[in-house]
């Protein structure tokens, strides 16, 4: 028979552990309440639903399992894939993610989901909303559109935020006037993050090279543009505000840090991580990356049990 002193002891803990339960329900309902939002786009227009991504880690899924795990894992968004990277690497292209697939991801987490589509390829980008995605990324990935080489130029009247890859400043440029809303790297290498460390930093460089008015008319006039093209990169005292998404190549918590070290307003993972040996664990530490990337002592401990590139 349990003691008095036992039984008050159990009796305390199991308020404790009822009290954390109801505080926990209590958070994933208004968290509920705030992504059904976000996911049946009410109320939340476009450039505020873009800057939920801010500061954030989004991660290429081919199911509803992998879309399960990443949820669970901290990731702040999935993008939905037609097939295994394997399998688009071999036959070198990609096509828009079959509606049922997207659908099924979209109704299976909380978080929201992106989804590709060819460039230019506006019918895809409607399939693409309508199917349930959040955002959509006009991808370079993607072929089979007859207007491939030709973006979309009316970005800004679809309901939902485009997301587009560049590697030059004149690309970030030329796809925000179109209306895109967010920026991520085009690296084609999906194991070489060298590949994005280099493009971020040639951005840069020529975001401050540019913060000269008479070389920026010379150079705007060259491409097209005009001075008030330019104008979302001039922030407070000529320092450019621009936030690249970074992505390619990206497999590790050191990864993450350096990206985020480089001013990146986010990072996109590709599916590759759910490959490795432990893909939870490594979704996790990823994750927590992005939120620790200033204390090396932490990003140590995240890289324990997954150092090993993929």
């Amino acid at each position: 028979m349990p003691t008095k002193a036992e039984k008050e002891r159990a009796a305390r803990i199991a308020a404790r552990q009822e009290e954390a339960k109801k505080k926990q329900a209590e958070k994933d309902a208004k968290t509920a309440v705030i992504t059904k939002n976000i996911k049946d786009n009410l109320k939340i227009t476009v450039p505020e639903r873009a800057k939920m991504l801010n500061g954030r880690i989004i991660v290429d899924v081919i199911n509803v399992v992998q879309a399960q795990l990443a949820q669970a894992t901290g990731y702040a968004a999935v993008c939905a894939l037609e097939a295994l990277p394997a399998i688009l690497n071999a036959r070198k292209m990609s096509r828009l993610c079959d509606p049922r697939v997207t659908r099924d991801i979209a109704n299976s987490v909380l978080i929201p989901v992106v989804a590709k589509f060819s460039i230019g390829h506006d019918v895809e980008a409607e399939v693409a909303i309508q199917s349930g995605a959040n955002f959509v990324d006009e991808s370079e990935y993607m072929t089979g559109s007859a207007t491939s080489s030709v973006y979309m130029d009316n970005k800004g009247d679809l309901p939902v935020p485009v997301i587009c890859g560049v590697a030059t400043l004149t690309e970030c440029l030329l796809r925000r006037k179109e209306g895109a809303s967010i920026l991520r790297i085009k690296n084609n290498s999906a194991v070489r993050v060298d590949a994005t460390v280099i493009i971020l930093n040639n951005i840069a460089k020529d975001v401050a090279k540019y913060q000269d008015k008479a070389e920026r008319e010379t150079w705007l006039e060259s491409i097209g543009l005009k001075e008030s093209d330019f104008a979302f990169l001039l922030g407070a005292k000529n320092i450019a505000p621009l936030r690249l998404f970074a992505y390619g190549g990206i497999c590790t918590p050191r990864d993450v840090a350096l990206m985020m070290h480089m001013h990146c307003a986010g990072v996109f993972v590709d599916n590759s991580v759910f490959t490795s040996d432990n893909p939870r664990r490594r979704l996790r530490a990823m994750a927590q990356a992005v939120k620790d990337y200033d204390k090396i002592e932490k990003i140590i401990e995240l890289s324990i049990g997954t150092a090993e590139r993929i």
